[in-house]
């Protein structure tokens, strides 16, 4: 597979080298223009190409982390993002933006932008309690996330899982009950 990543993380590093492992190739592109994502693409070998934002959002699956104060800026005129699985990392960046009232999270910009693409929410900070909860029921390598349709959730699945990760889809888990003193 071809796998775009625009911006770059914690996750996102993980997932590019998850990905070079399993064999996809991994389209790279920033946000801003910059020379350390160039010597990063060289560094990590030819299943990585440093590419265009356009050519990025043409792969197979996107992988995106992009400050929320960046996303309308980024995500405005791209080309046909029709079914396109998109994989949302980011976590709330703060800004002044975030904290007026009804103001809108990323997530929820990204989709009034994009709304032909399918956003798979990658819920990426869990309160490291409540994880210690969740992985009493699972073996290690999860990866929470939340999404709308059906078939771009199999294939965000499928493609975790050729991560060697297991995709958990909060839509089929329940929590068990988290005792009163880790709410805090």
């Amino acid at each position: 597979m071809r796998i775009g990543v625009i911006g770059l993380c914690s996750f996102t590093m993980d997932f590019m080298n998850r990905s070079i492992k399993a064999g996809h190739q991994v389209l790279l592109s920033s946000t801003r223009e910059n020379r350390q994502f160039k010597d990063l693409a060289q560094k990590m070998g030819e299943n990585v190409k440093l590419v265009s934002r356009n050519e990025a959002v043409a792969a197979d699956i996107l992988l995106l982390f992009i400050p929320r104060e960046d996303v309308e800026l980024f995500l405005t005129d791209l080309p046909n993002m029709n079914e396109k699985i998109l994989i949302h990392a980011s976590n709330p960046i703060f800004s002044l933006e975030c904290l007026r009232p009804n103001s809108k999270a990323s997530c929820e910009i990204i989709a009034s932008l994009l709304p032909e693409a399918h956003i798979i929410k990658v819920l990426n900070i869990v309160n490291p309690s409540v994880l210690s909860l969740l992985n009493q029921r699972h073996t290690g390598n999860e990866i929470f996330f939340a999404g709308k349709d059906k078939h771009a959730k199999d294939k965000a699945k499928t493609f975790f899982k050729s991560l060697n990760l297991a995709g958990v889809d909060f839509e089929d888990f329940s929590l068990p009950p988290i005792p009163a003193h880790l709410m805090n």
